[in-house]
């Protein structure tokens, strides 16, 4: 919360994929809606960030085709904070853009946090350790420090070996003051570019994102078996 005891921050959660690496069942049950701890994987990643005391705002980014579907999800959670579900774009960075302009006149936002719902196990203290960095430093980003040797290869055979130091996984939550990450995505949209994360949009407008040291549950479920990893994590 700010200084006025007012929740400051909204959460753009991003569940717009169509699973295309999911399997072949993805087409009829697109990963987003699969069951974690017996709710819907957008519900159970919606209902973590409402138990964040800072954040005040839900912006779920979903297919078009769903959209219907994830408001009656999010209402039947009884969530005590604001949201609304809109529709994502035909990239991530557009289904991000889509979330930031549904703030526009949103009273009070003074932060804003990027997470794709597919790393469902992020942890409510990660969440509010990106909170407090951003209020210091401006912007962060979750990550994690590479630990294992890098290898470059070329048609299957080590060409190199990648020194480890100073490099880091990026994760999610990532984000930034509010006007800070709309400057990023507007020089963004100017010239056409397409980047990977909100942080690195941010390092394209001169900004320094601040590493936050994520966690090991924070994983991106991208196939079968990763569902079935944060089932058995829980």
């Amino acid at each position: 919360m700010n200084e006025d005891g007012i929740r400051d921050v909204a959460a753009i959660l991003v569940a717009g994929g169509s699973a295309a690496r999911f399997g072949k069942a993805s087409s009829a049950m697109p990963k987003q809606f699969e069951l974690i701890d017996d709710l819907p994987m957008y519900q159970f990643v919606a209902r973590t960030f409402s138990r964040v005391g800072d954040v005040g705002k839900i912006v779920l980014v979903g297919r078009s085709e769903d959209v219907a579907r994830m408001e009656k999800g999010l209402r039947e959670l009884n969530l005590s904070i604001d949201y609304l579900v809109v529709s994502g774009g035909e990239t991530r960075q557009e289904s991000v853009a889509n979330g930031l302009e549904s703030l526009e006149g949103s009273m009070g936002i003074e932060i804003v946090l990027v997470h794709d719902v597919a790393r469902a196990l992020v942890e409510e203290s990660v969440i509010q350790s990106v909170i407090d960095t951003i209020r210091e430093c401006g912007s962060a980003i979750a990550a994690i420090e590479v630990v294992d040797t890098l290898k470059r290869a070329e048609n299957g055979e080590i060409v190199e070996t990648i020194p480890r130091e100073n490099l880091w996984r990026a994760q999610t939550p990532q984000g930034a003051k509010i006007e800070l990450l709309r400057s990023a995505f507007e020089a963004a949209r100017k010239t056409n570019f397409v980047g990977t994360d909100e942080a690195q949009l941010l390092e394209r407008i001169g900004e320094r994102p601040r590493i936050v040291p994520g966690s090991e549950m924070n994983f991106k479920i991208t196939y079968p078996r990763d569902l079935e990893r944060a089932r058995l994590a829980l």
